[in-house]
């Protein structure tokens, strides 16, 4: 039965973090002093090679997780979906930040542009950086979750195979598994429930959204 694939999730790693390194650094030298000037074709050249390789590691492994469940090797299509699910966590949960930090400052600014003539100044900016940075944004993010999306909807597909879920209940996993945050519950509760697989990675889990919420009370008031 075909193991899980180290070499394959470190390159995506590698090619992922990599590629938003490399981009949050050639932002930062926007506007300044810096002496160091990369030429805005070197820089199309890194990010198309970034993407490519990326994508050559994102499509590799959804090929693996749909031939293993043709095999019937679930485990594999857990590891893989509980890996690059946690691998991408941080860059959706970014995305979903920046998204909601947007948010609040065009539904904050915009009526107070009314009282405030001189924020008309600021809400142009605000849509200009909404509008280049949040596809930006998104196009990292779904791109990192496609590997475990396959994944989960290959472990849907199986578990519905053996009869171990009904229709409307896969449908509704499927919905869940669109929704951030959520997904990541809701693949926990799909690999320990049916499959008795997951335990670990729910403790951890736990664990990290209670100290996660530990330091947001905590931090500030030190």
């Amino acid at each position: 039965m075909k193991r899980f694939s180290w070499v394959l999730s470190i390159l995506y790693l590698i090619f992922l973090y990599g590629w938003i390194g490399f981009d949050i650094f050639v932002f930062s030298q926007m506007g300044t002093e810096s002496r160091v000037h990369i030429p805005v074709l070197i820089i199309v050249i890194i990010n198309m090679l970034f993407f490519t390789a990326l994508m050559i590691a994102v499509i590799t492994q959804s090929i693996r997780s749909v031939s293993s469940i043709r095999n019937k090797n679930i485990n594999y299509c857990i590891n893989s979906y509980l890996f690059y699910k946690y691998a991408a966590a941080p860059v959706i949960l970014t995305a979903i930040f920046i998204s909601l930090y947007i948010m609040l400052g065009v539904i904050v600014i915009t009526p107070m542009s009314f009282v405030m003539p001189q924020l008309l100044l600021i809400l142009p900016f605000l849509w200009a950086f909404a509008f280049i940075m949040l596809p930006i944004v998104w196009t990292f993010a779904i791109i990192a979750d496609i590997p475990s999306f396959i994944a989960a909807v290959c472990i849907l597909a199986f578990t519905k195979s053996e009869n171990k879920i009904s229709l409307g209940k896969c449908i509704l996993h499927f919905i869940l598994q669109i929704i951030p945050i959520a997904d990541l519950i809701d693949g926990l509760y799909i690999s320990i429930k049916y499959w008795k697989r997951g335990k670990v990675a729910a403790v951890i889990t736990a664990f990290c959204v209670i100290v996660g919420m530990v330091a947001y009370f905590i931090v500030p008031a030190l």
